[in-house]
């Protein structure tokens, strides 16, 4: 049903009511919904937070809370209720090291980015990753096999993985279905008394008959205020002729931090009807790609800002807008005035609200703007698109974009280093939701070379970074999830180790130790394999600090022993260190 916004709607006001009603956070978020007390803290220091549930993140919704540990390791974190360890990843990127322990109450709960564990769950995940002859290990006790107690020391705070800095990523998930709810909801005690500070609204036209304040494109409005109440910077209406959507750049604060974290929940009024609201309990990793349609993805890339939009894109399926009049477009095509007011909350029912006045007007009756069409492809959101030169090849299944989209391509010529010109895919301002097929024609590749080209795409700073590919049928093809410029390279350069407590015959008694870097100039390190005296020992990998640590133990022996690490790129590039090593 379209927002007509000339008069009031008594079916709408009277879901409006019920929406408030039933849906209203101190309702939603009551202690009949969610178990209370059940669960303890993990951590035992004043909690202060970095992340908050469903916050906004680049290409996915945050998952947990994160703990701030004050910017150090090692804190004991604790398990939050009975139950057992049900699941222990370790990765070198993603959540790293991670416990998940499951709990007769039907929840599941998780701690990412952990340095090491508690005994006995170290010792099962030694003897495995021994086993496996494998630092990146997936494992599933058997059920029960390994109990823990609430308030019982399960691991120590760290920084493996992904993560940015020290800190605990926590989670309850619903066991069954592993989809993960804001822990918040259970009690926890993490003061906030704090409301969202809202900073911006953009207002977009979504037709070519629109005008805001008589310009035809979108406009950003600054905000004043504080504690809960703001206004436009400007002391007038905005005045609005058709159909528009609303942005609003806004973020939550919590007591102990002075972080910026993400809201829980958006409401939109117009003339006190609600007739758009937003809010994220829950979600399924399968889903969480989805946040770039629910932000203004171009405003992120641009301006490193994020823009909550109304408008709901056709590619967009996620259930978390409990109102939605017209997919998030109002219309405002009469001559009168009308009251606008944007609620913000986070999970603990902090509010904050932004009112401003609206003055209508009638849209134009010619477009005011026009696609820009010319040497475009139309690219639909929900059939396979397909753009094909003698020397390229893009094609994207269904549901790749979030909307219909003007596909533009261009070429220029070949930049130091690459073979082949550099092609211009799109714009780096849409978001793309699924792998896509590219491929690209290399000029002068030799033979022996075929195995080591790679599809490129430039970032930011106008570097190269590798999108993977191989060669077949003359063509070097990679599944890039991204548009941006693209070319082809080769990687003949073997990655670098560089020894950093280690030298040959260096006596290392007194160290608890052994610390390498590793690194590869383009392709990127595909595995590695460390050995003491033609055995496999375990290398702790961190990628972003080009870090391996092997943990001295019983497998280096008193005397001599003979090191070795053999680290391969993803292109078959090798470098190996040997070493001599007296304990």
């Amino acid at each position: 049903m379209k927002a007509n916004l000339q008069g009031h709607s008594i079916i709408l006001l009277i879901v409006t009511l019920l929406f408030v009603f039933q849906f209203s956070s101190k309702q939603l978020f009551s202690q009949a919904d969610y178990p209370q007390g059940y669960f303890r803290s993990p951590i035992d220091f004043t909690p202060s937070l970095s992340g908050t549930f469903a916050e906004i993140r680049s290409g996915h919704f945050h998952s947990g809370i994160d703990y701030r540990t004050t910017g150090v390791e090692g804190k004991p974190l604790y398990a939050a209720a009975d139950g057992f360890v049900s699941r222990i990843r370790i990765s070198p990127v993603g959540f790293g090291k991670a416990i998940y322990i499951e709990h007769p109450n039907g929840y599941t709960t998780v701690y990412a980015h952990v340095r090491n564990f508690a005994p006995q769950i170290q010792q099962y995940i030694l003897s495995e990753q021994y086993k496996r002859e494998s630092f990146d290990v997936d494992l599933y006790p058997e059920r029960n096999a390994i109990q823990v107690k609430k308030g019982e020391v399960i691991a120590w705070s760290g920084n493996s993985g992904s993560s940015s800095g020290p800190h605990l990523h926590f989670e309850i998930r619903h066991t069954h279905n592993q989809q993960p709810v804001n822990p918040k909801f259970f009690g926890l005690n993490i003061r906030d008394d704090i409301s969202p500070v809202m900073q911006t609204l953009k207002v977009y036209p979504v037709n070519a008959y629109t005008a805001i304040n008589g310009q035809p494109q979108s406009l950003v409005f600054e905000l004043n205020g504080a504690n809960g109440k703001y206004r436009l910077k400007q002391d007038q209406p905005i005045n609005i002729a058709g159909d528009v959507a609303f942005g609003i750049h806004v973020y939550d604060k919590h007591n102990h931090s002075n972080l910026r974290n993400g809201i829980a929940i958006l409401n939109i009024f117009i003339d006190e009807e609600c007739v758009f609201a937003y809010r994220v309990d829950e979600f399924s990793f399968s889903e969480t790609r989805f946040v770039n349609a629910v932000i203004d993805y171009g405003e992120q890339v641009r301006n490193k800002r994020r823009f909550i939009q109304t408008r709901i894109l056709p590619n967009n399926p996620l259930k978390i807008y409990p109102i939605a009049e017209n997919g998030g477009i109002f219309t405002f095509s009469g001559k009168n005035n009308h009251a606008v007011r944007i609620e913000a909350e986070d999970a603990l029912g902090n509010n904050s609200t932004l009112e401003f006045s609206v003055s209508a007007s009638p849209p134009a009756l010619i477009p005011l703007t026009r696609v820009d069409s010319h040497n475009k492809t139309l690219f639909r959101h929900d059939q396979i698109n397909r753009y094909q030169t003698s020397n390229f090849l893009l094609e994207m299944p269904v549901n790749a974009l979030y909307e219909d989209i003007w596909f533009g391509f261009s070429e220029n010529e070949q930049a130091t280093g690459t073979l082949a010109p550099l092609y211009h895919v799109h714009d780096i301002y849409t978001p793309v939701h699924r792998n896509y097929i590219l491929a690209i024609k290399p000029e002068n590749l030799e033979n022996w070379l075929k195995d080591k080209a790679i599809v490129v795409k430039q970032d930011d700073k106008d570097e190269w970074i590798s999108e993977g590919g191989t060669f077949k049928d003359g063509f070097v093809t990679a599944s890039p999830r991204s548009f941006g410029v693209f070319s082809i390279m080769v990687d003949t350069v073997a990655p670098q180790i560089k020894p950093v407590n280690i030298s040959n015959n260096k006596n290392i008694s007194q160290q608890k130790e052994i610390r390498i870097n590793i690194s590869d100039e383009l392709a990127g390190i595909k595995s590695y394999r460390g050995t003491m005296n033609g055995k496999w020992i375990l290398m702790d990998y961190d990628p972003k600090n080009e870090l391996l640590v092997y943990e001295i133990d019983e497998r280096t022996s008193k005397g001599s022993n003979q090191f070795k690490l053999i680290v391969e790129d993803q292109v078959g590039n090798q470098a190996v260190y040997e070493a001599t090593l007296q304990r």
